[in-house]
């Protein structure tokens, strides 16, 4: 169960990194529009990072469970993912509150990571009522072997975000971004198997 687990939160934390748009690249499309303070951008970004940064703190560790108890494998599991939904609920907060920043596609941006968190949260919290409601460990195993199958999907998800980076000239702001850069670093130290 802990191989499955880690690929999970792999899974997770790559379409997070997707989200924050932390890696090197990127176009640098500029808007029409009067061009905001660079330093308000950066600093906006940073909390941008910030509030992301929560969720993939909460999905770095793996649950503490015994696989030798079937109850406490089901409400192990249960909790772990409470508290994630928990994070991403607290990042999608702290997104809403960062919609009407200093770069004129500021809302775009936050409304297409919002969405993104908004599909993590889903995931998670569907699983959690699937494990919630099972009677049974292999119940349990095929709640869980589920959301790591439609964890991949989640890679769809942060691509858009990247586009949207992308699109909007931000991907370099980020990496000025200490909250930006230090997702960067947590993310590509992810083991990847």
């Amino acid at each position: 169960m802990r191989r499955p687990m880690r690929h999970t939160a792999i899974a997770l934390l790559t379409s997070l990194l997707a989200l924050t748009a932390c890696s090197s690249g990127g176009s640098s499309t500029s808007s029409t529009s009067a061009t905001p303070n660079e330093a308000d951008v950066v600093a906006w970004m940073d909390k941008v990072c910030g509030a992301v940064g929560g969720t993939v703190k909460a999905m770095s560790d793996e649950p503490s469970i015994d696989m030798n108890d079937p109850s406490k494998l089901k409400t192990g599991l249960s909790d772990w993912l409470g508290t994630r939904v928990a994070a991403v609920d607290k990042s999608i907060a702290d997104l809403k509150a960062l919609e009407n920043g200093p770069h004129p596609k500021s809302k775009e941006l936050v409304t297409a990571a919002e969405d993104g968190m908004g599909q993590i949260r889903t995931l998670l919290s569907d699983t959690k009522s699937k494990l919630d409601s099972s009677n049974d460990p292999t119940q349990v195993v095929a709640a869980f072997t589920e959301m790591v199958t439609k964890a991949a999907a989640l890679e769809t998800t942060g691509a858009d975000v990247q586009k949207k980076f992308d699109e909007t000239g931000l991907a370099p702001v980020a990496q000025k971004a200490a909250n930006c850069k230090d997702l960067q670093i947590s993310t590509s130290s992810a083991p990847t198997s």
